[in-house]
């Protein structure tokens, strides 16, 4: 049921509670009046602006300016922590309006059961395990998610460790959830929605949220504190709102984001024309006036002190304000405090302290606030909510930052020994909290415990509030020897965020620097920045010490640093011989090095003390591909996928693996299942795209490879020219090469696709000059060895072709192409015996190679063979029934064998697959081939149409000389017309003669 309109009483009333932000609050209006169809019609609005500024405020009043328009509204803040919770919290909103999401809501209470089932299956001891130490952990899980080195990317706070394909859970699901949730639950489908709930809830939350809004005018999303959200709800939003990954959101849907920064550029840059900014700055001094004027307060002496200490900030000036101060005195000594001015009208000395000692915790319930709080004073939690800068949600509330910064900054200074008494005595809490959790779990199972983490969260902020450089060295070491192992990289962007706020709140430079620096990692050179930092701070622990000269060996190794990436990982194994990570370090740097043999024994070592260490896994796939080891590089990718099936690096290397042993078909399933976790990476675009182009389907082919070049690669140019080329797109193909070569003038395989779109458009001196040109840089190269050599018979140099094709067969013993043409060449030399001997070892090297069959038929076929010949045409026709040469040879076949009468069907079989599937050939060729048709049919006269029109085309020699050959084949068929074949071959044996030389200049 649509919301009644209030009343004009109610919108007067709202305008005045609200001052300011006109041109924002009309903007937004606006766009309720413009249909989503038209496009200026905004579907994202971004708020922006620093703390203080008023953008929650503004924030509440676009959601009353949206349901004034009937709008379907819900409001998230940085309440939530994860992206079902966000869906959850959308949900109770529409239903609270009337709008219930009914059949996600049964599928979420489905995912919160199972993932409470396979909370309590993570709890029973696995088979073999001691059930009183509890199921342990391997130190695979996490490492892998933050260790696929090679063409990963990386992820802020981890350095070069985990890559923006691999998704923020890591570890624990690896190690044992798929396992023991397959067993537990009967169907896939459940297992899946535990593991990748997103996949299976957002399909069913737009579309029970496409229906709700199908009844309303407008629905109306809003975001607040996105600079704390965003890192979680990024990629999700943009998923839903633009790429359509799981669906996609109603036209009539408008979405506000609410934050501090711009946007995540990696994520909405695509989109950033989109996006309508509503950027906010303090209030012109008009705008404080009329707040001030709207709370009461007139005098203008009073006035100009409160703007002198504000600034213009509203959530100051608003707070100034609610004492509604009638003299200057009243506000507050101007060289006073700035929390003194806040909290000027709160008389009672309990009240004061409690507000000032409240500002200690982040975040506050009545627990918090309780362990806060001196004894009596609990009672006063629901006071403190009611405080104007105070935000309250979902039972937790906590301080505006403005705030809460002035006020730490205050305590801080007045008494350090108080500082430091009230954040350990929290710290305790927290750490008591712990315990009791720790109580209900076993083992390593609080690592999984949201609760636990959480409360370990803040006994570490209090704890480096308080004793920092102590509690600093405690928390590097913990990220080193249980953070890495055990936590999800989101649990550690928010444990360096932890540190970051601890330094900042405390004023202690080194803490802060801490957060800063691995928040800020974005390259393998500030990973090993941060390692050698850390092995400063770690020294005297070995393991620690170990950990980081590992993870520092590892970021060189990918760095081309090998040298030193192998001393570091030998030094982590003189502090820790049982590391598993220093072992992988080793084998890593090995790898770099290309001494794939001890590669491998090192991450063997890595294997045997963590079977499950997904990571080395694949690394030891990708060394056993480089050995020439593929069916054991598939069973370690594969394993490796088992452990994590998230990691698009394993997934596309085993996609290499597959190309490498020529199952094209597995390479294209794996890239795009690499594609569908990271569908933005580029070098999985052009590699689908090489696979594409192995099995034929160019148009598939070359959509990837420009989807690749548009994402920044070059890897896929090649494959976009080739694909090009294979459409017959000649001239694109060209120009393409033209391009590429450019800035790549020796890329000898570009090189040779110009010159084959050269040759297939009869432009054979720059043919001729490409292939050179590749053959010089490449001696060995079949490809355009074979092509020149072609481009030569089809000019009449045959000795330079048969000089090619020697060099090609020579090149590669294995490859049947080379002696296929070779044989035909000599056959048409007159060469039989050395054709046959060519085509029979091409076919001894694939017995299905359609051009050697249809040459070696042409062979049995040119010494009376007949018997032999048909054997080899009909299973060449078999195998490809609508191949214009085996179609040919084999009406000329039949024509010998049987005669000209027998043979029409045939014939006229052939000239209507000519019609459908001409593109084989090019366009000469098209020509010449209803000459011998048509006269096989006894049409004399459109055959004399088609020589004539050949003749003025002037084809190239190669066309003249085979419709002469035909012609004279075609001469010693049963039933043939001597003088008409006469006729039709004079003049083309002239055109032959016109165009170059002959076959005896090969002799």
């Amino acid at each position: 049921m649509a919301a009644e309109r209030p009343t004009i009483r109610e919108l007067i009333r709202q305008r005045r509670r609200f001052v300011g932000r006109r041109q924002e609050l009309a903007a937004f209006r606006e766009n309720f009046a413009v249909p989503p169809e038209d496009a200026s019609h905004h579907f994202l609005f971004h708020v922006r602006g620093d703390a203080g500024v008023g953008k929650t405020t503004l924030l509440r009043q676009l959601e009353n300016t949206a349901r004034e328009h009937r709008a379907l509204t819900a409001a998230v803040d940085e309440s939530v922590h994860s992206v079902p919770e966000v869906m959850a919290a959308i949900s109770a909103q529409f239903a609270e309006q009337g709008h219930p999401l009914k059949s996600f809501d049964k599928l979420l209470a489905t995912y919160r059961q199972r993932r409470h089932e396979a909370d309590s299956a993570a709890q029973q001891p696995a088979p073999q395990e001691d059930a009183t130490v509890g199921p342990q952990p391997s130190a695979s899980s996490a490492f892998a998610a933050r260790a696929g080195l090679i063409g990963l990317g990386l992820v802020p706070g981890v350095g070069a460790f985990a890559g923006a394909a691999e998704p923020d859970r890591v570890a624990q699901a690896a190690d044992r959830a798929r396992a023991k949730l397959s067993a537990r639950f009967r169907s896939h489908d459940d297992v899946d929605l535990v593991i990748s709930p997103l996949e299976a809830l957002t399909p069913a939350f737009l579309k029970d949220v496409g229906e709700a809004a199908a009844s309303v005018p407008w629905m109306a999303w809003f975001f607040d504190t996105y600079e704390r959200t965003g890192p979680l709800l990024d990629l999700w939003l943009r998923d839903v709102m633009f790429e359509g990954r799981y669906g996609s959101l109603p036209a009539n849907a408008v979405v506000t984001l609410a934050g501090q920064g711009t946007l995540a550029p990696r994520c909405w840059a695509d989109y950033a024309d989109l996006v309508a900014e509503l950027p906010l700055v303090p209030f012109t001094e008009a705008e404080a006036r009329q707040l001030l004027t709207a709370k009461g307060v007139v005098d203008e002496q009073v006035i100009e002190v409160v703007l002198r200490l504000t600034g213009g900030l509203p959530v100051l000036v608003s707070m100034l304000a609610e004492a509604r101060p009638t003299t200057p005195e009243a506000v507050g000594d101007p060289s006073g405090t700035a929390v003194e001015r806040f909290l000027k009208w709160v008389s009672d000395e309990t009240h004061r302290s409690v507000a000032l000692a409240a500002a200690l915790p982040r975040r506050l319930d009545e627990d918090v606030f309780a362990a806060t709080v001196e004894d009596g004073a609990a009672e006063l939690y629901g006071w403190l909510r009611s405080l104007p800068f105070v935000n309250d949600g979902s039972g937790r509330c906590h301080y505006h930052d403005v705030v809460r910064t002035a006020m730490l900054r205050l305590q801080r200074n007045r008494s350090p020994q108080a500082w430091r008494a009230r954040h350990l005595r929290l710290a305790e809490a927290f750490a008591r909290w712990q315990r009791q959790i720790e109580e209900t779990l076993r083992g390593d199972e609080k690592w999984e415990h949201e609760r636990w983490l959480d409360c370990r969260l803040e006994e570490a902020y209090h704890r480096l509030c308080a004793t920092p450089e102590e509690a600093l060295r405690g928390e590097l070491r913990a990220y080193l020897c249980d953070y890495l192992n055990h936590t999800a990289t989101s649990w550690e962007r928010r444990w360096m965020r932890t540190l970051l706020e601890a330094g900042r709140d405390s004023g202690v430079e080194s803490v802060r620097a801490w957060g800063e620096r691995f928040l800020a990692e974005s390259t393998l050179s500030d990973m090993a920045t941060t390692m050698t930092l850390l092995i400063g701070e770690v020294e005297q622990d070995e393991r620690a010490s170990a950990v980081a000269f590992a993870l520092r060996g590892m970021a060189r190794a990918d760095m081309e640093e090998l040298e030193e990436a192998l001393a570091d990982a030998e030094r982590a194994l003189e502090l820790d011989a049982g590391s598993d990570r220093a072992h992988a370090a080793r084998g890593y740097a090995y790898l770099g090095m290309k001494r794939y043999e001890q590669a491998r024994e090192s991450l063997d070592r890595a294997l045997e003390l963590d079977p499950d260490f997904a990571w080395v896994l694949s690394q030891r796939g990708e060394v056993n591909s480089l050995l020439g080891r593929f069916e054991d590089a598939l069973a370690d990718l594969t394993r490796s996928l088992e452990l994590n099936d998230a990691s698009a690096w394993t997934v596309s290397t085993r996609g290499l693996v597959h190309s490498a042993v020529r199952d094209y078909d597995s390479a294209l399933a794996d890239f795009t299942r690499a594609l569908e976790i990271r569908p933005e990476w580029a070098w999985a675009h052009a590699e689908r795209a090489t696979a594409y182009r192995m099995l034929g389907r160019y148009e598939e082919a070359l959509a990837d490879a420009e989807r690749s070049i548009e994402l920044g690669s070059e890897n896929a140019g090649f494959s976009r020219i080739h694909a090009l080329r294979n459409l017959d797109r000649y001239e694109e193909a060209i120009s393409a090469a033209d391009s590429y070569l450019a800035s790549h003038p020796d890329d000898q395989a570009v090189l040779a696709e110009r010159g084959e779109s050269y040759r297939m458009t009869d432009r054979f001196p720059e043919a001729l000059e490409d292939f050179g040109r590749a053959v010089e840089l490449a001696p060995s190269y079949v490809f355009a060895l074979v092509r020149r050599g072609q481009t030569y018979e089809h000019t009449g140099r045959l000795a330079e072709a048969l000089a090619d094709f020697d060099t090609a067969v020579a090149a590669d013993s294995d490859d049947p192409w080379a002696p296929a043409v070779r044989g035909a060449l000599r056959l048409r030399l007159g060469d039989e015996a050395a054709a046959l001997a060519d085509l029979d070892r091409a076919l001894g090297l694939d017995p299905d190679d359609l051009l050697a069959l249809e040459g070696r038929a042409r062979c049995h076929r040119g010494a009376g063979r007949y018997a032999e010949a048909a054997a080899d045409i009909e299973r060449a026709a078999a195998l490809d029934d609508k191949d214009l040469d085996i179609a040919f040879e084999h009406a000329l076949l039949v024509s010998l064998s049987a005669g000209l009468p027998q043979a029409r069907e045939r014939w006229t079989a052939f000239e209507a697959l000519l019609e459908e599937h001409g593109g084989q050939w090019d366009p000469q060729a098209r020509v010449a081939a209803p000459i011998v048709s048509r006269a096989a049919l006894g049409d004399g006269a459109g055959a004399q149409r088609f020589v004539a029109e050949l003749s003025v085309t002037r084809p190239y020699w190669e066309i003249a000389d085979e419709s002469v050959r035909a012609l004279d084949d075609l001469a010693q068929c049963p039933g043939a017309d001597g003088a008409l074949l006469t006729a039709l071959r004079a003049p083309l044996a002239e055109l032959r003669t016109a165009l170059g030389p002959g076959p005896d200049s090969a002799r």
